[in-house]
């Protein structure tokens, strides 16, 4: 049988990992990536840091508002 307070720790464990897990998931997917998608299906997707990027992200910017 486990001790009272053993049960306590184990809970709180599980959620500090549950909470780590979180994070790291949020951070992987906050990566930031250009994905065009044209009338055919295919899909090209430029990463950051690109001339690509970096000219496709002007005229985004130009067309909304993001201010």
């Amino acid at each position: 049988m486990l001790k009272p307070h053993r049960v306590l720790i184990d809970k709180v464990t599980s959620y500090t990992d549950e909470a780590a897990a979180f994070v790291r998931r949020r951070r992987h997917n906050r990566r930031s990536f250009i994905r065009i998608q044209f009338q055919s299906g295919d899909a090209l997707e430029v990463g950051p840091g690109t001339a690509e990027a970096e000219r496709i992200d002007a005229a985004a910017r130009a067309l909304i508002d993001l201010t």
